[in-house]
């Protein structure tokens, strides 16, 4: 494992934020770390789906009943089949965050975090 050295006055700040929660501080920052990138993640997915729901009618009409994802303002690949359209979105953007949505209808956001050390996955579920 690589070193990372952190100057003070972060480094106290760090070890004082560690010490009031009761934990060390790596626990602390690698809590910071995940909590950051999650936060970045929904971010995205929030603008992609701000920006498929700007598009006109007719340009998501040309996925009527079909899943779409969307990654850098852009339809990356469809399919009526959500699995098969989520597996092949992770072999190719592996964990990256992309937003996979109905065409049509309800939008169901959901964020999959995997754990390094935990081969489980948290699930968090958002409703348009």
């Amino acid at each position: 494992m690589s070193e990372l050295v952190v100057h003070e006055p972060l480094a106290s700040q760090i070890r004082a934020a560690a010490q009031a929660e009761g934990v060390d501080a790596e626990s602390l920052v690698e809590t910071a770390i995940r909590h950051y990138r999650f936060e970045a993640q929904r971010h995205k997915v929030n603008a992609e789906s701000a920006w498929w729901a700007s598009l006109p009618p007719d340009e998501r009409l040309r996925y009527a009943d079909e899943f779409v994802a969307v990654h850098q303002r852009a339809v990356v690949d469809h399919d009526r089949d959500e699995e098969s359209l989520r597996k092949r979105i992770r072999v190719r953007y592996g964990k990256t965050a992309i937003l996979i949505t109905p065409a049509q209808g309800r939008r169901e956001l959901r964020f999959v975090e995997w754990y390094a050390r935990r081969p489980r996955a948290a699930e968090t579920w958002w409703s348009y």
